[in-house]
Order: structure tokens, then sequence, then C-alpha cells
């Protein structure tokens, strides 16, 4: 576990509320514009002097608040493992992220991840975009609801996993099977990839299972946040069948 204290931004509203209902203590300061005295700024300024939080007008934000945090903390590998012991009863399902650079698409799978009970997210640290301010915002809080971790090498996160017995599920547009067709009430780990490379060839190869999300003959792939949301709520609701 490792401080960081380079990426301690929130931008938006989304983010800012979930900070102040999970862990206001951690919250150092707020900002909202100066110029907006609108029911959502003045909610939001409520809600933190409600919580002592401080809360700060600043000239220079024309539309979104901003939050400075007191600490940021990574979550790697080791804390992964540890979290998955904590969970593994529970029947959990982690969304993989692989090589997907667009920090909008990024922070759509990970608010997609959130809202379908996912357990974590682990993000391919050198092959992703990092998470930054713009991510956490499209997350629309997302990113404060959900554990991420952060890992430098994927392939041994994916052995770790499939030595406990997880189903390693990938998603290709050439694959025969329908997302819908399978079992997926089970540990599960879905990978996604780009929508223009898909998966590394390396993090295919680790895959126990490819499905494709649709059999549409002209148009057969989609975004990745969208693929996201399409293979996550399929997965949730076999689990609560």
């Amino acid at each position: 576990m490792e401080n960081n204290n380079s990426t301690n931004l929130r931008v938006g509203f989304h983010s800012i509320e979930m900070l102040l209902k999970l862990s206001p203590e951690n919250i150092k300061k707020i900002f909202v514009p100066a110029n907006r005295n609108d029911d959502r700024v003045l909610g939001l300024i409520a809600m933190a002097e409600k919580l002592s939080v401080s809360v700060e007008r600043k000239k220079s934000l024309s539309q979104h608040p901003e939050a400075i945090l007191k600490n940021e903390v990574n979550l790697g590998l080791s804390d992964l493992k540890k979290y998955e012991e904590t969970i593994q009863h529970n029947n959990p399902t982690f969304l993989v992220i692989d090589n997907v650079i667009d920090p909008r698409n990024l922070g759509a799978c990970i608010r997609s991840a959130a809202a379908s009970n996912v357990a974590g997210v682990i993000i391919n640290k050198h092959h992703c975009s990092p998470i930054t301010p713009l991510v956490r915002q499209v997350s629309a809080g997302g990113t404060e609801s959900i554990q991420i971790f952060t890992v430098t090498n994927l392939i041994n996160s994916l052995k770790h996993f499939e030595k406990l017995g997880y189903l390693i599920l990938g998603t290709s547009e050439h694959a025969d099977a329908m997302h819908t067709d399978l079992d997926l009430n089970k540990p599960i780990l879905v990978i996604m990839g780009s929508e223009e490379e898909g998966m590394r060839e390396k993090t295919l190869e680790k895959c126990s299972q490819i499905c494709t999300l649709s059999k549409n003959k002209t148009i057969n792939s989609l975004n990745v946040s969208v693929a996201t949301g399409v293979i996550l709520f399929e997965i949730a609701r076999q689990k609560l069948a």
C-alpha cells in the first residue's frame, strides 16, 4: 500500500458527494464555483458543513466543484490478494481492465462496475490510462465507491485467481458462445480491452472462456464501456436469479 499525494484532486459533484458519504475525514478542503448559488452547489455546501468539512468559493471554477484529499492510497497486488481472501465466500466478480487508454472509457467502465456490484476493479498499470481527475469525474462517484487495484504484472495476477478457481472470462467478436448462454454464477474475473485492439494476446491466452456479446453480422463490436456494462449486468442478473 502506497501513499501518493500527486493525485489527490477530485472533480465533480458525484465524486465529492460520494467522498462525503464514505470518508469525509479524508477531505482537506472543497472548492465550489464562486458564481454558482443554485440548489446543487448549496446542497453540497450544506452537506460538507454538516460533516465539518471546509468549503471555499473559488473564482477560477466556473462549473464543477473540486476537492483536495489529505491522503491518497494506491492499492496493488498484495492488497488485492488480502481483499480477495475476505470476500471470496461472496461469489465475487472482479473487472479487469487491459489496454484501455482513453480516460473517459475507463471512467465509464468503472461506473458500470460500481453500479453492478462488482467486488473490485483491477487495472493493468502499464497498458491503461491512470486514474486521473477526468476518469473520476466520468465514473460519477464510481472510483470512490469501489475498490480499485493497479497491478504491474497482469499475467501473474490472472494466474493467482486461476489457482483459486475463478473463471477468467474474456470477450471477443470472433467467439462462438454468447454471454447469455454461459453459466456466470460463480467467482469470475471479466477482462475488457480496448475496442480498437481488444485484449493483448498474452492476456487473451490466460482466459479460460471467451464469449461474444452480439451476433449481429453487420456491427458486432461495441464501445468498451458499453460492452462492460452489458457483460457485468448479465453476470449480476445470473447471480441474483
